[in-house]
């Protein structure tokens, strides 16, 4: 149940219909109900997924009130179904054994880190009662179920007693939903149809190929997955909920130590909080380069189990701890002039890199950076043109791609008119879609 096709627009309306009908102290245990129902959707097996990790979360928060040294034992005991999902087959193939073949459930991931986020936040807190039901709703809720934002306690919990569906709720975040099934239907999926022949066979295309691909694929996994992170934060806000801002034009940084400031934030402030300060922490001044680097190889590690990822994670990480070294961030600031040069150039270094993390193995980005540097330059061909099209489009529009200038400058149009439009455009971009649903990129994570 993509979010951007008409059998998810059917059950979003139902589920607002449902909410806005509830009485408020049945509410959270529909949008549960509701959210199990979407996860099982996938696969009916998802369902004791689901039902195992709200049980768990509940076990655990008795066991952290009791005594918070459960703590480090809970977080092993949660990683153990993502080590087990995720990393089996890869440990096994890294030894010279074949595979098991384990499928990854979707959304895994991010429920795992949401509820380690859970976890850590409630042993941390002097507040040791919280409600069953808040822990469910928490942990299921169908917006950011499969691929995030992920979500802080918090943030978000204080919020579920004033669940309620209202039109301003609705007409305040449907611009965000629109704006987000136009980046998906009409920008990534274009350019992921367009660049999966070229990195399934890099070897047998030229440089441009090559070339505008690797810039392709930079929009569009930007533009798929701030998409997902738009429509979960307006799916959210439909209910009355304020999800955390994911995105917020990362391809503006001069640096990738910037970027990551950017990009997926909130996995990246959850690396933060709660692998890179300990890891300063336990490190102290004698090696305060080296917790930069085993957070972006855990990031690498975390994206996919395969050695592509650990070296995307560990060269960005490398590319960081220099920029640290040298004060580069201080040098640009200080040079104001020179900030438009090094966000191009750091566009041009993430393209680069991303070819690791759009490859389906090491090798096949290795055969993909030899074929490209070797600058067989074929003619520039239309299909070129229209995905370099679509990549300028992008960038000449990404100052503006942020939730709340989006929420904010839509609001200054009457309901009357916007709100007729806005529809014919999700309408419009779902019925698309169908032709040819695409998953969303980040599912596989």
């Amino acid at each position: 149940m993509y979010f951007q096709l008409p059998s998810f627009l059917l059950f979003l309306l139902v589920a607002l219909f449902i909410i806005k009908v509830s009485k408020p102290s049945f509410r959270i245990f529909a949008l549960i109900l509701l959210s199990i129902v979407f996860y099982s959707y996938w696969d009916v097996g998802y369902f004791f997924i689901l039902i195992f990790y709200i049980v768990l979360g509940v076990v655990a928060c008795h066991l952290l009130a009791r005594n918070r040294r459960y703590l480090p034992f809970l977080i092993i005991f949660s990683l153990l179904p993502l080590i087990f999902y995720k990393y089996t087959d890869f440990f096994l193939r890294t030894i010279g054994i074949s595979g098991m073949g384990v499928a990854l459930p979707l959304g895994i991931s991010f429920i795992t880190f949401s509820l380690i986020s859970m976890m850590v936040d409630f042993s941390r807190s002097s507040v040791k009662n919280i409600n069953h039901s808040d822990i469910g709703l928490y942990i299921s809720f169908f917006p950011h179920l499969i691929a995030g934002p992920i979500l802080r306690t918090r943030e978000v919990v204080p919020q579920f007693k004033s669940i309620h569906v209202s039109w301003g709720n609705f007409v305040y975040n449907l611009p965000l939903f629109a704006v987000g099934m136009v980046k998906k239907v009409l920008i990534a999926d274009p350019i992921g149809g367009y660049i999966a022949p070229v990195f399934s066979d890099p070897l047998s295309h030229g440089f441009w190929d090559l070339f505008i691909s690797s810039l392709g694929f930079s929009i569009q996994i930007y533009c798929d997955f701030s998409a997902y992170s738009d429509m979960a934060i307006a799916i959210a806000g439909m209910f009355g909920v304020c999800f955390p801002e994911n995105f917020r034009s990362p391809y503006l940084s001069f640096s990738l130590s910037e970027m990551w400031k950017r990009w997926h934030m909130t996995l990246s402030f959850w690396l933060r909080d709660y692998l890179f300060v300990p890891l300063v922490r336990y490190f102290g001044k004698g090696l305060v380069y080296l917790p930069i680097l085993i957070t972006m190889l855990v990031s690498g590690l975390w994206h996919g189990a395969n050695w592509n990822f650990i070296i995307w994670g560990g060269l960005q990480g490398i590319i960081m701890v220099i920029d640290n070294y040298i004060g580069f961030g201080k040098f640009v600031k200080k040079y104001a002039y020179t900030k438009v040069f090094f966000i191009v150039i750091n566009f041009f270094v993430w393209s680069f890199l991303a070819i690791l993390f759009r490859s389906a193995s090491a090798s096949s980005a290795w055969d993909y950076y030899q074929s490209m540097l070797s600058f067989n330059i074929e003619v520039f061909s239309p299909d070129n043109m229209f995905v370099l099209f679509l990549v300028l489009i992008t960038l000449s529009v990404h100052y503006f791609d942020n939730v709340n200038f989006i929420r904010e400058q839509a609001a200054k149009v009457p309901a009357l008119l916007s709100v007729p439009v806005l529809i014919s455009v999700i309408v419009g971009c779902s019925l698309v879609a169908a032709q040819h649903p695409e998953s969303f990129y980040y599912f596989d994570f």
